[in-house]
């Protein structure tokens, strides 16, 4: 009988088992020690608004299609033409409007006749207010496949 009692434990002990966490970080996520990452998050990335008022550069030569973004909806090409044409001569005002709702979306495309009018109309116009909003004016990029 003796060695049935000493069977049962070893059978129980067995067939139960237990979780046990480990304290390994994960690969994607490493957590490093205040002191190392110098105790501030997002130390590398410069001030947001800094960072969106500094007019962006013309990357290529033929650079007079502006794309103007953060619009107010209460914008109109009127709106639009005047504040710019102070700049150069426009050859292009389009506001880009909601098919629906007719409204304008939020956003325009200002062509120039000379590329220094452009280059002049973004670095006088990115950061200043237009209808009670904040614009940014930059390049207008080439859309692939067209």
């Amino acid at each position: 009988m003796a060695s049935a009692a000493s069977v049962a434990p070893a059978v129980a002990a067995s067939r139960s088992f237990s979780f046990t966490a480990a304290a390994y970080p994960s690969p994607s996520r490493t957590l490093r020690p205040a002191a190392l990452s110098g105790g501030v998050r997002n130390q590398q990335r410069p001030s947001t608004a800094s960072a969106c008022l500094q007019p962006p550069t013309a990357s290529h030569g033929a650079a007079t299609r502006l794309y103007v973004r953060g619009l107010s909806f209460r914008t109109t090409e009127e709106n639009l033409r005047s504040a710019f044409e102070k700049f150069g001569q426009l050859t292009e005002v389009h506001l880009v409007m909601y098919r629906v709702e007719k409204r304008p979306r939020g956003f325009a495309f200002v062509s120039y006749a000379v590329e220094e009018e452009a280059k002049s109309a973004m670095e006088g116009m990115h950061g200043k207010f237009l209808d009670g909003r904040v614009i940014f004016v930059e390049v207008a990029k080439q859309r692939p496949g067209l």
